[in-house]
């Protein structure tokens, strides 16, 4: 019996039209992800060795990748990682994928700190993988980071990230329901509080996209009933750590500009502001203690 032999780039053009076939997003840039994976290579080096014949057991470990993004699993998850402001980090089931549109929050803050006389102290709720924090630590090399995060999983996916770029020594990580274990000595000393808080309605989860809905945390995008539960706690538990005139600044959903504004301005912040993101939806409210 003939065992059919593929080389890289046939079997990369191939694996497009399926994916493309079956509806899948980003069809190319998946076959190539999948396969620079399973090759532990860069994409570019799949095309400057575009005549190399795959192995059987490459063949196997890079068709059970292909089955499951077909099937709707994540790429970032496949592949066991993503970007984010331009650095890698490790990415799977323990936590949410990182989104573009979060660089918008981790931007507005380092500016308003980047020129700060002393260390900023920055408190970060919700961590998740730990991009907020670890580019935060980056942007501002004398920054003091601190993060909660409810879920054991995901804070020790954030505490390997934070190693792997080296910002573990300043980044400190605390397993917490938000504020519970950030100690009372420390009221009244964050210059920052940032978050991505969970915010989607607790009646629109199931409307999610299949790839959201099916294989990333549903903890982490609960935002009860209304989807502003966290801003409310946010308010009524977190202003007591920020210093004066700190800064409280968060990622929202689409159409709650107005009402997590309403809530800043109910809990007395002042200079309450919304940044857009790069499609040009309201994205980012920021507001002074």
């Amino acid at each position: 019996m003939t065992v059919q032999t593929w080389k890289t780039l046939d079997l990369l053009r191939t694996t497009a039209q399926f994916f493309t076939d079956r509806g899948a997003s980003v069809p190319r840039l998946a076959a190539e992800r999948l396969l620079a994976h399973v090759l532990t290579c860069k994409r570019v080096d799949l095309y400057l060795t575009g005549e190399r014949e795959l192995g059987a057991a490459e063949l196997d470990a890079y068709r059970t990748l292909v089955r499951a993004y077909a099937g709707g699993e994540p790429l970032q998850y496949l592949v066991g990682e993503t970007e984010f402001m331009g650095l890698p980090f490790h990415t799977d089931r323990r936590a949410l994928i990182p989104r573009p549109e979060t660089e918008i929050l981790v931007e507005a803050v380092a500016k308003r700190f980047g020129a700060a006389l002393g260390p900023p102290r920055i408190l970060e709720l919700g961590v998740g993988c730990g991009a907020i924090a670890v580019c935060l630590a980056t942007l501002l090399p004398r920054a003091e980071v601190w993060c909660t995060e409810i879920r054991a999983e995901a804070a020790s996916l954030a505490r390997e990230n934070c190693k792997r770029h080296s910002v573990d020594h300043r980044v400190q990580v605390l397993v917490s329901d938000v504020f519970a274990a950030v100690a009372p000595e420390l009221e009244g000393t964050f210059d920052a509080i940032v978050s991505n808080p969970p915010y989607v309605r607790s009646s629109d989860l199931e409307r999610l996209p299949n790839v959201i809905r099916d294989h990333e945390p549903m903890p982490a995008l609960d935002g009860g009933a209304d989807g502003l539960h966290f801003y409310h706690r946010l308010c009524h538990e977190g202003l007591r750590f920020l210093a004066p005139g700190g800064t409280l600044a968060v990622e929202i959903g689409a159409e709650q500009s107005a009402e997590v504004q309403a809530i800043f301005a109910a809990a007395a912040l002042e200079d309450v502001t919304m940044l857009r993101d790069y499609a040009g939806h309201e994205r980012v409210i920021l507001a002074r203690r």
